[in-house]
């Protein structure tokens, strides 16, 4: 038995020092001359990738750019659409069609300020439909940043409106049918800014929405979380900050309840980035922070735990991109740093079929613009053949 303590003792720090730490398996850049970026990223059904974000190389300002790359990120094809304007698509998801939905805003086919976009492509990404939502002439601002498919066929979207509602800026629920006309809108929100960043359908049939809201809450932008039922009639809402700016951007659906990730300014240490986790109905059962300066994305991981994707800003070296690995109660795993002497970001991060990560963002420290599209796969390092020769050297495993 003392052997057995002994070896136990010894191997058990190396256990940790052998644990999963993420390598850069690529680094993939698209865009030109000029600024382009992407938003958002999902994996395809064919192990691929899709990304959606904003391209301003074509020389006519800011466009909607859309990607699809294989598994190893090489472009099968990319389109772009817009006009003289700023267009922008901040949210792709792969359709049960093969095709792919996007929500953004534009500013190209209106003759106010800026519109929800909607646009429906089938899988080669050639234009299905588009349609446009807002205030037109009167518009004074209105955008998408969240779109998901429903058990219908149809489409939820969450975002903003400044031409409907009762404040500034008002949190917009908006579903259409398959073929992107409405079936209803909701505006949720008082007399400040109240912004919808995330949208998904709940087990339940109905909507569980994140964002930030200025007219509720405890002081300054703080994160809401809003759930509503099919037909978008609110079921209930929580704020969760302090008194200085808080907001979410990405909210995920558990098991049992909720997580949203976002960015705190209302604690007093460095740790910006926030992961709440909350039970069906809203109540906070735990929340964590971590080092860095904000979080864009959220996803669930095949151990229950969560991958986060965002930057952390440093005055010597500018930002870098920021990937954060947690269990499932939100317990740092890993986290890596990306970027180079330029200012990079992390927009989004998914976990792939097979296991290891991929994030999508924006880079000015590669590429051959000013800004480009930054795609990057990461994979855990977990040896365990090195772990065995450690633990029984010159000699084979044991059998089970």
């Amino acid at each position: 038995m003392k052997c057995i303590f002994i070896l136990i003792f010894t191997v058990l720090p190396f256990f940790s020092a052998l644990a999963a730490t993420p390598e850069e398996e690529w680094n993939l850049t698209f865009g030109g001359r000029y600024a382009d970026g992407a938003w958002c990223l999902q994996e395809t059904k064919d192990g691929g990738n899709i990304l959606v974000g904003n391209s301003a190389s074509r020389g006519e300002g800011s466009d909607l750019l859309l990607i699809r790359t294989d598994k190893l990120g090489k472009c099968i094809w990319s389109r772009i659409w817009g006009g003289s304007g700023e267009d922008v698509g901040y949210f792709v998801q792969e359709t049960r069609d093969g095709g792919f939905i996007v929500t953004g805003s534009t500013k190209s086919f209106t003759m106010g300020e800026e519109l929800l976009w909607l646009v429906k492509t089938d899988g080669n990404g050639n234009l299905s439909w588009d349609k446009t939502f807002g205030g037109f002439v009167s518009s004074s601002g209105d955008g998408g940043w969240s779109v998901n498919e429903t058990d219908d066929g149809g489409y939820i979207t969450a975002g903003y409106t400044q031409s409907l509602g009762s404040g500034r800026k008002d949190l917009w629920l908006l579903k259409t049918d398959a073929i992107g006309s409405k079936i209803w809108d909701k505006t949720f929100g008082g007399r400040e800014d109240d912004v919808g960043m995330s949208v998904l359908q709940s087990r339940d049939g109905g909507y569980i929405v994140a964002g930030r809201t200025a007219s509720f809450g405890k002081g300054g932008d703080d994160i809401w979380l809003l759930k509503t039922d099919s037909l978008g009639e609110e079921l209930w809402n929580r704020t969760f900050g302090g008194k200085q700016d808080d907001a979410s951007f990405q909210v995920v659906e558990l098991r049992d309840g909720y997580a949203v990730v976002g960015r705190t300014e209302s604690g007093s240490d460095k740790n910006k980035i926030i992961l709440i986790k909350v039970d069906p109905n809203g109540q906070k059962q735990w929340e964590k922070t971590y080092r860095g300066s904000s979080a864009s994305s959220l996803q669930s991981t095949k151990d229950d735990g969560y991958i986060i994707a965002g930057r952390i800003d440093n005055k010597k070296t500018g930002r870098d991109a920021l990937i954060i690995k947690t269990d499932s109660t939100g317990r740092i795993e890993w986290s890596m740093t990306l970027g180079g002497s330029c200012d990079d970001i992390g927009t989004f991060a998914i976990q792939s079929k097979d296991g290891s990560y991929t994030m999508a963002g924006i880079t000015s420290s590669y590429g051959q613009g000013r800004e480009d599209v930054w795609l990057v796969k990461i994979r855990e390092d977990q040896n365990e053949t090195q772990l065995q020769n450690l633990v029984f050297p010159n000699s084979d495993a044991p059998e089970n």
